[in-house]
């Protein structure tokens, strides 16, 4: 691999392996005690995890057709949904506690079954993307997709109820990683699908 083309590949897998980092400190509750650390952990969540449906279009660009911008739309969406997880179950919650409402507190309750309620849609549309993903890059590269889609989709699948939380989270997003980085790595191998070349 050139040295051109391995910068690709390692950007689109960073983002998942610093959430996978993150995912090794990530409380798995709420408490008085980390109010505080929660609060200041999810700021940075809240600027990680879009990077993830950034990820879904740098696979989709300079793509035509409609498959790609499914893709597209469907990276909106999880990063639209998922957000919300973060500012609520996240950033809200631990405020709320840090000013001496108790963790338990039917408000923060609200807050935290709205804010896993919308990331639902999220990570749903993360894994239609990334199902998508896998059948265009089979298109373009044929066999060659085939471990980083299975990686991406295997990684979507445990992301419906993983989070990032240690142990099962942090696999997830290990895996989540190579499977990008292997689906980048094939766009070397791309074939022309522009409509002109079409068979």
């Amino acid at each position: 691999m050139s040295q051109k083309s391995i910068w690709p590949v390692v950007g689109i897998a960073l983002s998942p392996l610093l959430l996978a980092l993150l995912g090794v400190f990530h409380p798995h509750e709420l408490t008085r005690m980390n109010a505080q650390s929660w609060t200041t952990l999810h700021l940075f969540l809240l600027l990680l995890f879009p990077m993830l449906g950034v990820n879904l279009w740098w696979l989709a660009s300079g793509i035509p057709g409609v498959s790609a911008w499914a893709i597209r739309v469907m990276g909106f969406f999880y990063i639209l949904y998922y957000g919300a997880l973060d500012v609520l179950a996240g950033i809200a919650t631990g405020l709320m506690v840090q000013k001496n409402m108790a963790p338990d507190a039917p408000q923060v309750s609200a807050l935290f079954d709205t804010g896993n309620t919308l990331s639902q849609i999220g990570v749903w549309s993360f894994l239609l993307g990334s199902l998508v993903t896998l059948f265009l890059y089979w298109q373009l590269v044929g066999r060659r997709a085939f471990l980083g889609g299975l990686l991406l989709i295997a990684a979507a699948l445990s992301f419906l109820n993983s989070h990032i939380y240690f142990p099962v989270g942090v696999i997830t997003m290990v895996v989540m990683a190579a499977g990008f980085a292997f689906l980048m790595h094939s766009r070397t191998y791309f074939r022309d699908l522009t409509p002109q070349n079409r068979k």
